[in-house]
């Protein structure tokens, strides 16, 4: 039987990329889809035996895929199975669009018959939904929270505000609306697996009050916001720690600690808001010394805190950057929030 030319491609081929693309348009930033997670899980003997990896990993490379450094660490694996099986550990992290580039890498190299054998997997998977979650009562009408039942308002207290930037409108009110089930239903495979009790553990760090060289002025309104933030988090179901007024060296013991916590184990995700002056990159503690993002993120990343490996890391950087904006740059976050969320 003829191979087919470069440039012809079969109605599998047709209807698979069709639908990859689809799921890429709507994915956007999202991890990679469960179903190409499950396609590649039931090839992985297959591939593991059969990928040529020479040329598909710059092929992955040239489309930021995989880094160099990934690479290095593939190709130093002893024996083709081994590297193959390190790629394939590798691609489910690599975000939405790692499997459509992964597919795309094994028609350009030759390996057409394995990018065939995934698409059929994956035309082949049922489209079940699963059921809600758990914090829907379906025995009440829809919605309702356990987290927020229906109605359920927090009103922070007048005696927390001691000074806002939210022109009089006085205490933050804070509702969480869980989704309708049409959102839900339309949105549940694009969004992580929230579960838990607690949903996670949350830190909530706010610095007011600053001493050192850099005359660093005193953070008017700090207070609502931590309140604010604390009180929306316990109603997302989060576990909720709180630091004040830390140096920076104490910001970055404090950060490492809660990022070793053993209960991130038993959880399905995390948050961490930093409330500070800053500039671009950092956030300075009361000391007037500043802390790297990038170093507050490298606390959180694989290596250094496996038991948030591949669940939801969320950041809130409330600081000036620096440069034109100086003291008006400061932003008052979830003052009168109302969150929905696919919960």
């Amino acid at each position: 039987m003829a191979a087919p030319g470069p440039g012809s491609r079969s109605a599998l081929q047709q209807k698979g990329l069709m639908a990859a693309d689809r799921r890429r348009r709507i994915l956007g930033v999202c991890g990679m889809h469960p179903d190409h997670q499950e396609a590649l899980k039931k090839n992985r003997v297959v591939l593991a035996k059969q990928l040529l990896l020479s040329e598909l990993l710059e092929h992955l490379l040239e489309k930021d895929i995989i880094t160099m450094e990934m690479r290095e660490h593939i190709q130093a694996k002893v024996g083709s199975f081994n590297q193959n099986v390190e790629l394939l550990n590798l691609l489910p992290k690599r975000g939405p669009q790692a499997f459509d580039a992964f597919c795309v890498a094994l028609r350009d190299t030759k390996q057409s018959h394995l990018e065939e054998l995934l698409l059929r997997t994956l035309s082949g998977l049922p489209r079940v939904l699963p059921p809600l979650s758990c914090d829907y009562d379906l025995s009440l009408p829809f919605p309702a929270c356990e987290s927020c039942p229906p109605h359920k308002q927090l009103r922070l207290s007048a005696d927390t505000v001691e000074y806002s930037l939210d022109n009089g409108d006085g205490p933050a009110c804070l509702q969480v609306k869980p989704c309708t089930p049409e959102f839900y239903q339309a949105h549940y495979q694009l969004a992580y697996r929230l579960r838990s009790r607690p949903r996670g553990l949350a830190l909530v760090l706010s610095n007011v009050h600053f001493t050192g060289e850099k005359d660093l002025e005193f953070r008017s309104g700090g207070d609502v916001d931590r309140s604010t933030l604390v009180a929306l988090f316990k109603l997302l179901g989060y576990k909720v720690h709180v630091l004040l007024d830390q140096t920076a060296q104490e910001m970055q013991e404090e950060l490492q600690n809660f990022a070793q916590l053993p209960a991130h184990r038993a959880t399905d995700s995390c948050i961490v808001a930093l409330l500070s002056h800053g500039v671009e990159g950092g956030v300075y503690g009361v000391d007037g010394k500043l802390l790297q993002l990038q170093e507050v993120f490298r606390l959180f990343d694989n290596a250094n805190c496996p038991s948030l490996q591949n669940k939801p890391k969320m950041f809130f950087i409330q600081a000036c950057r620096g440069g034109a904006f100086g003291s008006p740059g400061h932003l008052l976050l979830f003052t009168a929030a109302t969150a929905s969320l696919a919960l």
